[in-house]
């Protein structure tokens, strides 16, 4: 508590940022973990299914939840099935990426604010020096910067956490995205060959 008062207002909004990227990265956290996709085996499902054995491939499809409407559409047949697979996909990847761009604003916002509160930080305390009548007083000078400093700190502090996570998310994400794109043409492409 002793931080926030020492760093001054500009404090306060970044303690908002911090509170709000950390429960970002928390609840990311837990989806991801839930979200086992793609397997380390998901070459050989993938080739399986293009010989058209397509049941182990559904099997662990079907042992994720968000994952089960896109694996009964696999399975099924009928006209319209490329284009239900390419819009449940997306629909799988946005729920994946969502709250990703906030993240990544608030990581980008961090370090600026952080700035801004050493830069008013600064400001105030030359401002002092200025109209002081006796000579410049050293501690207070250096009292003046370091509580400026603080702010920086605090906003890199924030930043770098948050970069990290955006940064796994976004490729967890990029690898689901890939391998529903190969998951829904190995089986297309097994049924085309049966035809």
């Amino acid at each position: 508590m002793d931080i926030l008062l020492m760093g001054g207002w500009m404090m306060w909004p970044l303690t908002l940022i911090s509170i709000t990227a950390t429960a970002i990265i928390v609840e990311r956290l837990l989806l991801f973990s839930s979200f086992r996709f793609p397997p380390r085996s998901a070459s050989a499902l993938l080739e399986e299914a293009v010989r058209g054995n397509r049941a182990p491939l559904l099997a662990e499809l079907e042992k994720v939840e968000r994952l089960r409407r896109f694996a009964s559409l696999l399975s099924a047949d009928g006209p319209g099935k490329e284009a239900a697979l390419r819009i449940e996909g997306e629909s799988v990847v946005k729920a994946l990426e969502a709250r990703l761009p906030l993240l990544s604003i608030l990581a980008r916002l961090a370090p600026l604010m952080g700035l801004l509160g050493t830069v008013l930080g600064m400001i105030e305390t030359f401002s002092e020096i200025a109209n002081a009548q006796a000579g410049v007083n050293m501690n207070q000078l250096a009292g003046g910067i370091w509580q400026a400093l603080i702010t920086t700190a605090a906003g890199l502090v924030i930043a770098i956490p948050s970069l990290f996570f955006l940064h796994y998310f976004q490729t967890r994400v990029q690898q689901a995205a890939e391998a529903l794109s190969e998951t829904a043409n190995a089986v297309l492409a097994s049924e085309g060959d049966g035809r």
